[in-house]
């Protein structure tokens, strides 16, 4: 009788291990941070004045009884300084999102988002850790970002490539007026070989 009681609490004792496992894993530091997305909101009227733009950061896997800190920087691409960081401190529940505006020139930039414990960041910023990140390119304007350089791609509404010469039918007006004097002087050549 002894025998067979030994088996049966070993695996009375193996199948609560195996049963306990996800939820030790979930206490194991398994919490994450996204960038979803980074949008234009506006276009300016003048394609060198700021960008209007907005962007999200979404958490996941959080722990029960730990409160969490969130801090979000970005910068342009090349730059050694960050340009502004914001501290998402309320944050509650798996699947939180935090939604932010950001007024920026065009350019290459780079966000990144870090989470921490908040007592941890709080109480020790420098060594605080890092319990997960995600980082995210993005381009402000309507070029691209090639090797962390902005380019226009496309014509700007209401600008002109830089060629030196302006097209005079672009301009309000001259072409009509120079529709009417073609066939002004049109009309006074036929006139005179008559």
């Amino acid at each position: 009788v002894r025998n067979k009681s030994i088996p049966s609490i070993l695996s009375a004792a193996l199948l609560l291990a195996v049963l306990m496992a996800p939820l030790a894993s979930a206490d194991s530091g398994d919490e994450t941070i996204t960038v979803n997305h980074v949008v234009l909101v506006d276009t300016p009227p003048h394609p060198e004045w700021e960008w209007n733009y907005s962007y999200q950061v979404e958490v996941s896997n959080l722990q029960m009884d730990v409160n969490y800190i969130a801090v979000i920087l970005y910068k342009q691409t090349g730059d050694d300084e960050w340009r502004a960081d914001w501290w998402w401190d309320d944050i509650e529940s798996d699947g939180d999102q935090f939604d932010q505006p950001l007024m920026l020139q065009r350019g290459c930039y780079f966000i990144n988002a870090s989470l921490y414990e908040k007592e941890d960041l709080n109480s020790d910023a420098e060594n605080a850790t890092v319990l997960a990140a995600a980082d995210l390119d993005f381009v402000v304007g309507t070029g691209t970002c090639v090797g962390g350089v902005y380019s226009e791609d496309a014509e700007y509404p209401g600008t002109h490539d830089g060629g030196g010469g302006t097209d005079a039918g672009g301009l309000p007006g001259f072409g009509l007026i120079l529709s009417i004097t073609a066939a002004l002087g049109a009309a006074l050549i036929a006139t005179r070989r008559e």
